[in-house]
Formats: structure tokens, sequence, C-alpha cells
């Protein structure tokens, strides 16, 4: 079973289609990547996931579970996390503390349970993505790398089933951008399901096993890696002559 699948999600507005019968799945225990050109509907189609953004038609199923009309936060009590594009932290909370509001909303008010079974805490988790080290900062005097760690330490303190990450390593220099790669391997080994919007195409052909191509809010390609790289309409659309 898929730990997210998305079935003829359609969202207009006014006369513009954004999303045009968008299918897509994010197995359990994968890195799964969306990809496409700017105004493509990535983003929107990660609010639609989330609850955000209403739709014409299309349902959303976690774990297998129809969440279509349920509200965001109810679908994150179903396992869903979730990083943004803009960041979206807590400015004047220390690190410590913007991973403290998530990890007392999960559903044990008392250790964090990741996909397996596995209990965290909240310094285990700040340990986990490498940021222990500055638990004591206040978010709004880091620099955008870091605070986009601790973006995904939040995430990661709902003790997500399905983890959405939008554009993760902006702001990552490229040995910070590995070490992310790295660990969203690991999670995905871990029995998470991670769909992944990113730029960095590098980063996207090294940690996924699938990647769903969307160009003018359709799926035009859905392939492994290698053969995204060598589809024709994909370059055209997309990557370019870039090589990756």
């Amino acid at each position: 079973m898929s730990a997210l699948e998305v079935q003829g999600v359609t969202v207009g507005f006014g006369g513009l289609l954004a999303l045009d019968g968008v299918d897509l799945d994010v197995p359990r225990g994968t890195v799964t990547g969306l990809i496409g050109p700017n105004g493509a509907g990535k983003t929107t189609l990660f609010n639609v996931i989330c609850g955000l953004q209403s739709t014409r038609a299309g349902r959303v199923r976690i774990d297998g579970r129809d969440v279509s009309k349920l509200a965001p936060h109810r679908r994150a009590r179903r396992g869903l996390a979730r990083t943004f594009q803009r960041l979206e932290t807590f400015g004047s909370l220390s690190v410590h503390d913007n991973v403290m509001v998530a990890w007392e909303l999960a559903q044990d008010p008392l250790r964090i349970r990741g996909p397996r079974g596995k209990q965290r805490t909240v310094h285990e988790v700040l340990e986990r993505v490498g940021i222990a080290h500055i638990a004591g900062e206040y978010v709004d005097a880091l620099p955008t790398g870091l605070a986009r760690l601790v973006e995904l330490a939040r995430a990661l303190a709902t003790s997500p089933t399905v983890l959405l990450l939008d554009e993760p390593s902006s702001g990552l220099d490229r040995p910070e951008t590995e070490v992310m790669g790295d660990l969203l391997v690991e999670l995905a080994d871990e029995g998470l399901g991670v769909l992944l919007v990113e730029h960095d195409v590098a980063l996207v052909m090294r940690t996924c096993v699938r990647i769903h191509v969307l160009e003018f809010g359709r799926i035009i390609a859905v392939g492994a890696p290698d053969e995204i790289k060598n589809d024709a309409t994909v370059r055209v659309a997309y990557l370019g002559n870039e090589r990756v």
C-alpha cells in the first residue's frame, strides 16, 4: 500500500486549470520526486494534499484512507507533515522550542514515535537532523540553510508517515545538500514516504527512486531517474541540456 495516493486532482482558478487530472503516489520507504518548471503546479499540488487548497475533482489518500474532506490539522494527525518553499518557522523561538511545539502536539505527549515505532525525544530529532548544537539559538538569527533544517526537524517531530518537502535544499551549500540527501534516504529506509519538490536536479536524481514530472498542471512523465533523464519530452519541458 502506498503511503500517499493522489487520484484525478483538478484545480481551477477562474478559467485556468492549475492542475488537470493529476495522479501521483508515494510508496512507503522511498523518496519520490516531483519536478517541473516554475508555475507547473507543484506547490498547488502540495496545498491540495495538505488540505489548504480546494479541488474541482480528485481524491487524496493517506495509508489507503480517503482524507479528501478532512481539514489540514486532521490530515496531520493521519501522519502527514510538510515543509514550505517559503520558510514557516517561529523566528522568536529557539531551535529547540520550534521543534517542541510540534513534539507537544504529537499523539503521545511524552515521546516521539517514528514510522516503525521507534521513540524519539526532541533532542534525538535535533540530533538526527544535525542541529542539536544550535538548540538554544533563536531561529530568526540563523542563516536560511539552518532554518530549513529546523523546519525539517519540526516536521519529523510530528512522527509522520508521509513527509512533503518543498525545495528543502534552498539556501544550502553543496556539502550541506549532500548531507540532506543522505538524511532523506535514511528516513525513507526507516519506512517514511517522502515526496520531494526540488530544483536541484542532481539531488533529485541521487535520492529518488521514482520521479513525476509536472508541466502546466499535467503529469507528463513518470519513471526512474535514468528514464527521466533520457526522456525527450522531459528534456524539452524542463531539463534542457543540463548534465545530471
